[in-house]
């Protein structure tokens, strides 16, 4: 038994609800994600981060989505239904090629990773002890428990090694960078490690992108099915109208023909 046009309406009134909590999850998630990918933008570079962004964007404009389709299925006008069906489907196309980009740039990040901090260790290596390059690649060591690219040997060519390579933190990165002498190096390089780190976040990325495009392709059939109830109770209410339009003419009056009073009768001489 097909649903009525008052089912679906609450159905697709349901998914909008739906679907602008889903935008707004999303929204933290993609924000979430992008962060921890911008605070190592100087080492992983910019590109990394562009499906995240993409992804916070489409969050963004799927409440604005979610609004009109709520304000559609409201007016059950057949029209705009539809037009809100197209909007999610553009919507789903744009978030699973954000999947797509991401497991794009997770394939390819290797390089990426790579030639961004290699040119950055060279350009951080000419400048003083004490400046914001420093400064971030103390915090990686730290943070990762590494030190340089590939190791500590990448500061062969400066003549010494930072103590962040031995686990001490900087306190102040503008007069006292280091806590203590250094005795013990970390042997492995951060290259290796930012990249597994990176790629991890690309992957939730992708898998964020690919989970909100499928639960959200729902609301398509749901959009559309809607539109064809409002088609259909359009057309019945036109075939009501003109059978009853129909009987109306052609039924005969009979009570034209019905006497309603006496028939005169002649006098009589």
């Amino acid at each position: 038994m097909a649903l009525s046009s008052n089912c679906w309406k609450y159905l697709v009134l349901t998914f909008n609800i739906l679907f602008a909590m889903s935008a707004v999850v999303l929204f933290g998630a993609s924000g979430f994600f992008l962060y921890r990918l911008f605070i190592y933008r100087h080492f992983i570079g910019v590109t990394v981060e562009y499906p995240a962004i993409l992804l916070l964007m489409m969050a963004i404009i799927t409440c604005s989505i979610a609004w009109i389709g709520w304000r559609t299925a409201k007016s059950m006008h057949q029209i705009h239904v539809i037009m809100a069906g197209i909007l999610i489907i553009l919507v789903v196309i744009i978030e699973f090629s954000c999947f797509v980009w991401a497991m794009v740039v997770w394939d390819n990040i290797e390089i990426d990773i790579t030639t961004t901090m290699t040119s950055y260790f060279m350009l951080s290596s000419e400048n003083k002890e004490t400046n914001a390059d420093s400064v971030r690649w103390d915090r990686l060591h730290v943070k990762f428990e590494c030190c340089g690219v590939n190791g500590p040997n990448d500061y062969s060519t400066t003549g010494h090694v930072p103590f962040s390579c031995c686990g001490q933190g900087p306190l102040d990165s503008i007069q006292k960078p280091y806590t203590s002498d250094c005795s013990t190096l970390y042997q492995r390089g951060c290259g290796n490690l930012l990249h597994d780190y990176a790629k991890n976040q690309l992957l939730m990325v992708a898998m964020a992108a690919l989970t909100a495009s499928m639960l959200q392709s729902t609301g398509i059939f749901c959009t559309f099915f809607l539109a064809h109830a409002i088609k259909e109770k359009r057309r019945a209410s036109i075939r009501h109208s003109t059978s009853v339009r129909e009987s109306t003419f052609a039924a005969p009056d009979d009570s034209l023909l019905a006497p309603t009073a006496p028939a005169p009768t002649l006098p009589k001489y």
